[in-house]
């Protein structure tokens, strides 16, 4: 049987030790991944810094986390029959938060279900795609599950007459967003920082806005006259800022009245405020319309692999300097790690 080994969370507040861990083989209808490259997302270290509930759920140590992977399939369940060994993958995972480390990034090998990932084209680098997965499924669920995006506008180029406020369109969430949005037919208004403005236009954002400026929302109001608004996604979810400045605009423009945040949001009179959530993405048939999209969508090229990795060395030893490194801040750029 194949080794093993993962970078280990020992205890709350601790910081990660690679040791070796159980190699695990795949049920009827799991696959085994060998990981190439994994993302560093601000779940990992508020776990290490303050071991909150993920999920509604206490984190069991010691375990795995990691949610962020790609890598190639070494080994098949016996009831597999969509993939091959070889096959290039990418795939969110959340094997920490149901209490099953085998499921989690972090690792050299990682037992997945064979429904989860999507495929990765050979000409795209595996250290490239990892920065998809997660914000991928986020922006799938606060968009078309909860926010009600049309899923079967997706690459057929007709226009949905309706725009989407998206606050943060350079984080992760914001990058996939702006690309599934106007893949689906609508206008997105987002806001950046001034320096990331052509970024998120180049990624299909219909117009761009300093967050930062005092008449933002002013802005936003006076472009959106005559315009008809989807709903907001919260890319940031900051309860003091973000999430007031979309209630405000919403309850002046026609439209929903709704706000889909990253994080739980605060209520706001007259608006609808949501958490993104995912559990309620994989148990509907939004997940496999969106994933079949993503497969074609990043062959053909329309869906890039966006914002760009920082990779920050290789090798399990540093998974804790990466999370070092996107707890001081990043921007426009995501935290990878090569395992190979």
């Amino acid at each position: 049987m194949p080794s093993n080994t993962a970078a280990w969370i020992k205890a709350p507040k601790e910081r990660f030790q690679v040791e070796e861990a159980p190699y695990t083989s795949p049920g009827a209808k799991e696959i085994i991944v060998k990981t190439a490259a994994v993302a560093i997302n601000p779940l990992e270290y508020k776990i290490q810094d303050y071991n909150p509930p993920v999920g509604g759920n206490e984190i069991k140590y010691p375990t795995i986390l990691g949610s962020d992977l790609a890598g190639t399939v070494v080994e098949l369940g016996s009831a597999v029959s969509k993939w091959k060994v070889g096959d290039r993958v990418m795939a969110h995972t959340f094997g920490a938060v149901i209490g099953k480390p085998a499921q989690a990034a972090f690792q050299e090998h990682v037992v997945l279900a064979d429904w989860l990932p999507t495929p990765v084209p050979d000409d795209i680098a595996l250290d490239k795609a990892v920065v998809l997965p997660l914000a991928c499924d986020t922006a799938t669920a606060g968009l078309f599950l909860q926010l009600g995006l049309d899923v079967s506008g997706l690459g057929n180029g007709r226009s949905a007459g309706e725009v989407l406020l998206l606050w943060g369109g350079s984080s992760s969430v914001g990058c996939v967003a702006i690309q599934m949005a106007r893949a689906a037919g609508y206008e997105v208004f987002a806001t950046a920082s001034p320096r990331n403005h052509e970024f998120c236009r180049s990624l299909g954002a219909t117009q761009v806005y300093d967050y930062g400026k005092s008449d933002v929302e002013a802005e936003i109001l006076t472009a959106l006259k005559g315009k008809k608004v989807v709903g907001a996604l919260d890319c940031i979810a900051d309860n003091e800022k973000t999430v007031p400045a979309l209630g405000r605009i919403l309850t002046e423009v026609e439209g929903k009245k709704k706000i889909v945040a990253v994080l739980q949001p605060g209520e706001i009179d007259g608006v609808e405020v949501q958490r993104v959530s995912i559990p309620d993405l994989f148990r509907s048939e939004h997940y496999d319309q969106v994933h079949a999209w993503l497969a074609s969508a990043l062959k053909d090229g329309v869906l890039r692999c966006k914002p760009d990795p920082i990779i920050i060395g290789k090798g399990l030893e540093s998974i804790q300097e990466g999370i070092d490194t996107l707890r001081k801040g990043v921007s426009a750029a995501k935290v990878v790690v090569k395992l190979e």
